[in-house]
């Protein structure tokens, strides 16, 4: 749209808050309202005001450089005109409320562009006492046609006007409209008039919605589509009906998507925002998907219809109630589980008979169990039990359901249920009850770390016999102990008890079992270093848990399909599969395992850096049972996260590591695996080079045992024993490679380029001591389970250029003062460390990674760099070749910056590179500058050049 369509009167009061300084204006308007363009175009007048001015989007607004130099600025030069100008503030509400006394203290003028309800209350109370609010809100249909006659430059036609009033006064979607339709060819222009051709929206206007749309949660976003079905405007409790939940349960995502602008409240009704809003949204649907959920809606909304009506055969209404169950396991076989919930609540509301009753509540049950709601799950199991006449096998697999429901809803009543049950003397190992209680049992004591104990009642629940009916869940005895058996190493056994079918069948939900086992295959595989077959069964089941409506099992695959693309280096695939997989876990009713904490450790890694990972690990190892769940489950997961508080410096997570793993070894002798993956991460802390040795002979998993090599080969060629390293490191890359781990793999040969390159540290003799490090003395578990007082003697801190430095494990200084709160240890520089590859945070990386601290030379690079023109040093003293050269300045690029920098020089645009590497287009944009500055060099075609060299280069290196 031309600049400012109907906006005279927020341009004028823009205007007059920039003709006094020192004061905060804010611009509050839904997506698309045009606050964005406002913000800019009084950007543009407050320059030529004479304000100095910085623009910065929301979510930089924490670690911004030039709002700092900004603020520093008005506190030495009062008397400055300065402007912070932040656009969609609300992206993170905590900096913008940090910003706004800052801006008061030194008189700096404000100015904010933010979706007031993405930006939640605080904000929303905060800004009016700070400042001024100007509102955006629709444009009129006057200014509309002036808009479309000078697109145009014609008059519309009354269709075509019709359709752009159905915009309702968006700004934003009236220019994509009609620039849409003009690009597309559907419009015709004679005469002055500007006439509609019939057809689709055009994809800028489907892009346009579609785009807000995937912002909103997984639940929200499934919601919208539904309702869309049920057309423009609709009642809450036809939602509510049409999925399967109480009014209740869907007031928080109805609350997001009333933030989003794209829903409005309209009296006792919902509706879309705009009818252009509304067939957006359904034109995004699938035909085959909107077919199916119009079929859904014409069901519900005559329920009556898929029962028997009273004059049917003369039944009564408890006999039709009854006879809605085969409608039930249809629909929930079919995987329309919130239709097969909706029709069994109205079957019920028939009052069927004592025993039609019990079956419709456990029919029931078994249907919201897998749709992830246990709570609900354990009330209708409830009323099944409550029938006096219901038969003893039916009613213990009542019992058995409303455990495991509870499992997932209501842990320590689970807990206490399980044992009266097992220590109950008139029961038979063979009742579904007892059978599901050792089943939880024993979950509750892997959790808790008690690991003999809880393997005992797997071992017994998986080998009784169940007597009488079945349901689908009960598969999660198997599945359980076969997951328990994998984290220990003990592949075979668990393979065993996930292939196949299995013996169980249920009419309702008959896809439940086979998809429960196959992913529980697929987290076997992937423990066993069977990346492709993990991947192949993980897309299985989660192909006929989504085709299914198995909501709780979805995380589970997603999990395992993530962990499989971040060995392989493909962080954006695990990104796509992690995101729903949060969505789901933060709904409720999904069992949260280690698994998931785990993936989400390594993901930040690869997306965020090291920084940003062990943020999330100080999180995770704060609450015990998430830790133990997390280093019990995945074997490699002390030494990772002993490797990631190495590279960041932090001696504290280091020490919380190596205790929460050897407190787990201490207590649950005879656990190979446990006690291996204890040894690892104290043998990283103490370098020690025996005890790394013995580990690697010891892990059973070969993730772990492949990163146990690679320590050991970094240890050695850190004290100069090159061979012995190179033999360890090529164990290491043969491993991952027949797991399939192809971006360990890249990671590894990386290593060997810049090793060969020269660019590795100069090893310290074994005898050197370093000089005192002055860090207050850190406590750190012992092997004993004492605390020793410990500088970084055994924990490295990092350096003044940024890389941890080892120093001798027997060096540790005598306590601090007691009481006193250790110093934290210096931190390393995110943007030196941030290139270590997904699975595998390098505590020791090589001074080629570092980021160089000369002053800049005058050609642009940093003063440790040499021209194009002269030679470099090799590692032996001679002059190096070009290629060297070339070699070297690539070695001092971060592990990020390489990434980007061989997509650059492939072609890629910014916002290309972005999406492949999971980024956003300024982060690029960022690390592209200091790239060119390393490199001296000022054009993408000679950033594409060198990238091609170096590619050349590293083939050769590896011959």
């Amino acid at each position: 749209m031309s600049k400012l369509y109907g906006r005279d009167r927020e341009w004028a009061s823009v205007l007059r808050f920039l003709s006094t300084p020192g004061g905060l204006l804010a611009i509050d308007g839904p997506p698309c309202s045009g606050k964005t363009h406002l913000l800019h175009e009084a950007v543009g007048a407050a320059r030529d005001l004479g304000y100095a001015v910085v623009l910065v989007p929301g979510e930089q607004v924490a670690t911004s450089a030039d709002v700092a130099d900004a603020l520093r600025r008005a506190e030495r030069e009062p008397g400055a005109r300065t402007l912070v100008a932040v656009d969609h503030a609300h992206r993170d509400p905590c900096a913008l409320l940090d910003l706004l006394p800052r801006l008061r203290e030194h008189r700096v003028t404000g100015l904010v562009a933010l979706s007031g309800a993405h930006a939640g209350a605080e904000v929303r109370r905060a800004l009016p006492r700070r400042g001024d609010v100007l509102v955006l809100g629709p444009v009129g249909d006057d200014v509309v046609r002036r808009v479309v006659e000078d697109l145009l430059g014609a008059t519309p036609r009354p269709d075509l006007a019709a359709l752009v009033a159905s915009a309702a006064g968006d700004p934003r979607l009236v220019g994509e409209l009609v620039t849409g339709l003009r690009e597309e060819g559907r419009l015709d222009v004679l005469g002055g008039t500007a006439r509609l051709r019939g057809g689709r929206l055009p994809r800028r206007v489907t892009g346009l919605v579609g785009g807000r749309v995937d912002l909103l949660s997984a639940k929200a976003a499934r919601l919208l589509r539904v309702t869309a079905v049920l057309g423009r405007s609709f009642p809450l409790t036809d939602v509510a009906t049409m999925v399967g939940e109480t009014a209740a349960a869907l007031l928080p995502a109805v609350d997001e998507m009333i933030a989003s602008g794209l829903v409005v409240r309209a009296g006792e009704r919902l509706a879309f925002a705009s009818e252009l809003v509304w067939r957006a949204v359904v034109e995004s649907i699938p035909d085959p998907v909107a077919h199916a959920l119009r079929r859904d809606a014409a069901v519900l909304r005559a329920a009556s219809r898929d029962l028997p009506p009273p004059a049917a055969a003369g039944r009564s209404g408890e006999d039709r109630g009854a006879a809605a169950l085969p409608g039930v396991r249809a629909l929930a076989a079919s995987g329309r589980l919130g239709s097969a919930v909706a029709l069994a609540r109205a079957g019920l509301a028939l009052r069927p008979h004592g025993p039609d009753a019990a079956e419709m509540h456990l029919a029931l049950a078994g249907v919201l169990l897998a749709d992830g709601r246990p709570a609900e799950a354990v009330a209708e199991l409830d009323h099944a039990l409550a029938v006096p006449e219901l038969p003893d096998g039916p009613r213990r697999t009542a019992a058995a359901g409303r455990l495991l429901a509870l499992l997932l809803s209501t842990v320590r009543e689970a807990g206490a249920h399980a044992m009266s049950v097992l220590t109950a003397r008139d029961r038979e190992v063979s009742d579904a009850d007892v059978v599901m209680a050792g089943t939880v049992h024993s979950c509750l004591e892997w959790s808790a770390g008690r690991l003999a104990e809880s393997m005992y009642w797997a071992r017994e629940a998986a080998r009784w016999e169940l007597d009488g009916p079945t349901a689908w869940w009960q598969s999660h005895t198997a599945v359980a102990f076969a997951l328990k058996l994998s984290a220990l190493g003990e592949f075979d056994q668990a393979e065993r008890l996930v292939r196949g079918d299995g013996p169980l069948a249920d009419d309702t939900v008959p896809a439940g079992a086979p998809a429960a086992r196959v992913i529980a295959l697929s987290h076997v595989l992937a423990r066993a270093g069977r990346l492709a077959e993990a991947e192949e069964a993980a897309r299985a089941g989660l192909s006929l848990a989504r085709d299914r409506g198995l909501r709780l099992l979805v995380p589970s695959a997603s999990s395992v399909l993530a962990e499989v693309a971040l060995h392989r280096g493909d962080v954006s695939a695990a990104a796509r599969h992690a995101r729903p997989c949060r969505g789901d876990l933060a709904g409720g009713g999904v069992p949260h395992a280690g698994r998931h904490d785990w993936v989400e450790l390594l993901l930040a890694h690869a997306s965020g850096g090291p920084g940003r990972a062990a943020e999330l690990a100080r999180d995770r190892l704060c609450d015990p049972d998430r830790a133990r769940r997390v280093l019990v489950e995945e074997p490699g997961a002390a030494a990772w996260l002993v490797r990631l508080a190495l590279t960041v410096g932090d001696s504290r997570l280091a020490g919380a590591a190596v205790g929460a793993a050897e407190e787990l070894a201490r207590g649950n002798p005879g656990f190979a695996a446990v006690s291996a993956a204890a040894s690892h991460a104290r043998a990283l802390v103490d370098r020690d080079e025996e005890a790394l040795r013995a580990v690697v002979g010891r892990h059973r998993h070969p993730w772990a045992e492949a990163n146990a090599h690679e320590d050991l080969a970094l240890l050695l060629a850190r004290r100069g024993r090159a061979e012995r390293a190179a033999g360890h490191r090529e164990q290491a890359a043969r491993m991952f490679a027949r797991m399939g781990a192809d971006g360990e793999v890249a990671r590894l040969r990386d290593r060997a380029v810049t090793t060969r390159a020269g660019t590795t540290p100069a090893p310290t003799p074994a005898d050197a001591t370093p000089a005192p490090t002055p860090v207050d003395a850190i406590p750190v578990p012992t092997p004993g389970g004492a605390t020793s007082a410990s500088t970084p003697g055994g924990i490295p801190v990092a350096t003044p250029g940024g890389i941890p430095e080892p120093t001798p494990a027997g060096d540790i200084p005598a306590p601090g003062p007691a009481g006193a709160i250790p110093a934290p240890t210096p931190a390393v520089d995110d943007a030196v460390v941030a290139g270590a590859a997904p699975g595998r945070p390098d505590g020791d990386r090589t001074a080629a990674d570092q980021v160089p601290t000369g002053n800049p030379a005058p050609d642009g690079r940093h003063g440790d760099a040499a021209p194009d023109d002269e030679a470099v040093a090799a590692p032996d003293g001679r002059a190096a070749s070009p290629v060297t050269a070339a070699a070297t300045d690539w070695q001092r690029l971060t592990g990020p910056e390489r990434d980007i920098a061989r997509l650059v020089g492939v072609g890629l645009t910014n916002r290309q590179v972005a999406k492949q590497l999971f980024l956003s287009p300024h982060t690029v944009d960022y690390h592209l500058r200091c790239i060119f500055k390393k490199l001296g060099i000022s054009s993408r075609v000679e950033l594409a050049r060198l990238a091609h060299e170096q590619a050349h280069a590293e083939v050769r290196a590896l011959r």
